[in-house]
């Protein structure tokens, strides 16, 4: 039997070294190259063209290299009879860890303004916010969610979590399900979107999401750029409502030159790196996710596909 590999990263070789050295007696087939598809039992993939796993009749399941798995479940042609796995790997929620508390202590300690202030040569202090006192909602609280509310609370932060369904978790008021939305972002002074993609997630936030965070609150998105109508949150911005934005996600990626997110003075970019994975520590976590398959266990994370995650 054989794996079949897509990935188009421009570290790609790095990941297929990886995955070789992590199951050395495989044979990795890397699309379009696929030889016999009748000998492919397991796919690792990340945004392969739509059609093209229907093409495949004896996989036993399909890995995305990465959390997300929109692009997947979007595929009109996805053999359903096949189960698909994320990746969960300890070290991505790590990193998205990292990348939300340091974008919500620049906000929080006004580094933006300080900044600005620098460019000026000019030295004035504002009064400060301590951490009890300002309050964060994560919207989404899956493993990532749960990992940056584990270290927001270390820091004294405020939390507030939203979910689809409900959930306990210690050190966090939790709330959910979409009545309960509005509510949770009326005390957000920040909000950080940690969300999958699903077609309860396109367009969350607009013009009536934004509204409803109070003046001068800051939007993070570390989820999907579909989830945020950039129209509408380039009018917060504008309006003044709403502070400044950190966005890592976005609708077309990469960003269109012509954006005008690129240029507006409340908006920090980052090229979609919240959480990267890494092959070093995924490599193991797949080809443990190969054997399961071929001894017939349940594959680990696998995905809901009617719910999209």
């Amino acid at each position: 039997m054989a794996i079949l590999f897509y990935c188009p990263w421009d570290n790609s070789d790095q990941w297929l070294a990886a995955l070789r050295s992590a199951l050395p007696e495989d044979d990795f087939r890397v699309w379009p190259d696929v030889g016999d598809p009748e000998e492919i039992d397991f796919a690792m993939v990340w945004k392969i063209p739509p059609g093209v796993l229907a093409g495949f009749p004896n996989l036993l399941a399909i890995a995305s290299l990465g959390a997300g798995v929109d692009a997947l479940v979007d595929d009109p042609d996805l053999p359903r009879n096949v189960p698909v796995t994320r990746l969960v790997d300890p070290l991505m929620a790590d990193r998205m860890a990292e990348y939300v508390c340091a974008t919500v202590l620049h906000h929080h300690l006004g580094l933006d303004n300080y900044g600005l202030q620098q460019s000026r040569k000019h030295w004035q202090r504002h009064p400060t916010t301590d951490a009890r006192d300002r309050t964060v909602a994560l919207l989404g609280l899956g493993q990532m969610g749960q990992r940056c509310a584990q270290r927001l609370a270390a820091l004294g932060f405020n939390l507030l979590g939203w979910s689809r369904s409900a959930r306990e978790i210690a050190g966090i008021r939790c709330s959910h399900g979409l009545e309960a939305l509005k509510d949770v972002l009326r005390q957000a002074e920040i909000a950080v979107l940690l969300l999958p993609l699903t077609e309860r997630t396109v367009n969350l936030m607009d013009q009536a999401t934004f509204s409803a965070m109070p003046e001068g609150g800051y939007l993070i998105n570390c989820s999907r750029g579909e989830c945020v109508v950039e129209d509408d949150l380039l009018a917060a911005l504008d309006s003044g409502h709403l502070a400044g934005a950190t966005l890592d996600a976005f609708r077309d990626e990469p960003l269109a030159a012509h954006s005008p997110l690129w240029r507006h003075p409340k908006v920090r970019i980052t090229p979609h790196i919240a959480s990267l994975s890494a092959a070093g520590t995924a490599a193991p976590i797949l080809a443990d996710q190969v054997r399961r398959a071929r001894g017939g266990q349940p594959v680990a994370d696998r995905v809901d596909i009617d719910n999209g995650y």
